[in-house]
């Protein structure tokens, strides 16, 4: 599992689960690390984005996050 990293005054966190066999889906948890606490927001991969590692759906699911905050600042 990935290490929390700050983006935009955001924590992230990847963590991808495990589908079986070689199949990981993208996911990963935001929230506001500044000033009022906001709930966490989970950030689920599509069924297109399951990829063979694990360290690749985290890929994605890193990149999502940081979509969604630049989306939501």
């Amino acid at each position: 599992m990935a290490e929390w990293v700050t983006y935009k005054n955001h924590q992230i966190k990847a963590c991808s689960q495990h589908l079986g066999d070689d199949r990981w889906t993208p996911k990963a948890l935001a929230w506001l690390s500044i000033g009022k606490r906001a709930p966490m927001k989970i950030l689920q991969g599509e069924s297109h984005e399951i990829r063979n590692t694990e360290n690749k759906a985290n890929e994605i699911a890193l990149g999502k996050a940081k979509k969604w905050v630049d989306q939501h600042q």
